[in-house]
């Protein structure tokens, strides 16, 4: 009998240690800091602070999204981007236009697009809200930030599920002026079809950082329910470039996330 209470004692400990980690690690927002040290940055940009937010998917952290803005401005960023799947068809666009407003406030705001925007025809409606508040839409373009002198080069890529006739990530790199040069993408697949690319940091998200993340294995599977994907979290290292992978905030998996918050990424460039 003392057996039989021990491992009923157990099993109800096991699910409520279970069901506190589930919820810590779908409600609560971390920020997760990295510093990215480049020979080639110019001086005048040394410092550079970007704040990455990917794949909202329309979540709401907070009445008005305060949770997550409050994250936003203790990182006390030069400069916000949003790296796609800002909203997919469960979104209310009512928040995402109170979300833009705020975050302009903040620092200026540059915009890629993710597979669920154009899935959903949300561009459109998107786009109107990005000229009210200024945020800029990088549409395969680039544009360039200005510190005294020096120059870095911002370029964004749309997603592949955008105009069948748009240009290529490889496409558009190579058509880049020389400089420092940071991309934004959604997607987490150009280390692996792009090696050369020509840039020097790559930011992008759509992994969800594997949904559930186990110690010492990393992520387990993606929203395409790929088991031990690559590239879901983190700084990885290529011959021309480093690239950054969000986590991310949301999810649309149909698995609740797990030991895997919604992450408010910061990029920190030093020259060194």
């Amino acid at each position: 009998m003392r057996k039989k209470h021990g491992l009923l004692k157990m099993m109800v400990t096991a699910a409520v240690l279970c069901s506190a980690l589930l919820a810590d690690s779908n409600l609560r927002v971390v920020t997760t800091e990295y510093t990215l040290r480049y020979s080639t940055l110019p001086r005048e940009f040394d410092g550079l602070r970007i704040v990455q937010l990917s794949d909202l998917h329309g979540g709401v952290w907070g009445r008005d999204n305060a949770v997550l803005l409050k994250r936003v401005r203790e990182a006390k960023p030069d400069l916000i981007a949003l790296t796609g799947d800002l909203a997919d068809k469960s979104t209310r666009l009512s928040d995402i236009d109170t979300l833009l407003a705020a975050l302009c406030a903040i620092a200026p705001v540059y915009y890629v697009s993710g597979n669920h925007e154009w899935t959903n025809r949300l561009i459109e409606p998107l786009r109107a809200m990005f000229e009210r508040y200024g945020v800029r839409y990088l549409r395969n373009e680039y544009v360039t930030l200005r510190s005294g002198e020096a120059s870095l080069i911002l370029a964004g890529v749309e997603d592949p599920n955008g105009w069948a006739d748009q240009p290529k990530p490889d496409e558009v790199a190579d058509g880049l002026p020389e400089g420092f040069r940071v991309l934004l993408g959604h997607r987490n697949y150009w280390i692996w079809n792009y090696p050369a690319l020509p840039v020097d940091l790559i930011l992008c998200g759509h992994a969800h950082g594997g949904v559930i993340r186990l110690p010492f294995v990393g992520g387990v599977l993606d929203h395409h329910l790929t088991l031990f994907p690559g590239f879901t979290s983190g700084v990885y290292h290529s011959g021309r470039y480093d690239m950054l992978v969000s986590r991310g905030l949301g999810n649309t998996s149909g698995f609740p996330r797990f030991l895997n918050n919604p992450e408010v990424v910061v990029a920190v460039l030093r020259r060194g």
